[in-house]
């Protein structure tokens, strides 16, 4: 049994779309971000960071941080084929993603949406949030070639959670200049990811749609 704490179109898309993958019981708590409910006394006792997503497994025991969600989830439930096992020649591209994805996409992207973390005042913020998407426009272009070269998914034939891992940080790119679904190979990645029940449950389940 699992509880995910999650808000609409935040880093808990990719592990709720594992865990309805998995078919384990669950129970999805919504956490209303433009209330702030993040920022609750109650919510605070369970991740101090005031954060989504937050995963509670076996009654008691906590975590938190999407990636490392979508890592233990899949190592819950092998018989998903969701990342290669111990050992196997795709294990280290897999992990390597995972983190890329999670300390650097992911972090650009933050820059972008919330300057006011990283920086005080206006004009500095617009300034970062430009840079952000210099960057990020790299990003796409490096993740686009790698999967035309090496694909169709980031470690080849098979899809693993960094496939779901990326096509919802692409989400978060939706109102960039070019987001990251103008890239044609990250295009064909997200088309082929909403047709995946799971994914396309965890869209419908949070109110929310995917450009492609």
């Amino acid at each position: 049994m699992y509880k995910l704490y999650w808000s609409a179109g935040s880093a808990a898309m990719a592990p709720q779309a594992i865990i309805l993958e998995s078919g384990a019981r669950a129970e999805f708590v919504k956490i209303d971000s433009d209330r702030n409910e993040q920022k609750g006394a109650d919510y605070l006792k369970l991740n101090p960071h005031g954060r989504v997503p937050t995963l509670v497994y076996d009654n008691d025991q906590v975590m938190y941080e999407s990636a490392a969600i979508c890592q233990f989830l899949v190592e819950q439930h092998p018989e998903l084929n969701l990342a290669p096992a111990v050992g196997a020649p795709d294990r280290a591209r897999y992990l390597q993603w995972m983190a890329y994805l999670t300390n650097t996409v992911q972090e650009a992207i933050m820059h972008w949406w919330h300057g006011e973390n990283f920086i005080d005042g206006e004009p500095e913020q617009a300034k970062l949030k430009a840079k952000s998407e210099e960057r990020l426009a790299r990003m796409w272009t490096f993740l686009d070639n790698e999967i035309a070269t090496r694909g169709p998914h980031l470690c080849g034939e098979p899809f693993y959670a960094c496939d779901y891992f990326l096509v919802m940080l692409i989400r978060w790119s939706r109102m960039m200049a070019k987001p990251g679904h103008a890239y044609p190979h990250l295009n064909a990645l997200i088309r082929e990811t909403l047709k995946r029940p799971a994914y396309a449950k965890m869209l419908a389940l949070q109110g929310i749609d995917q450009a492609v």
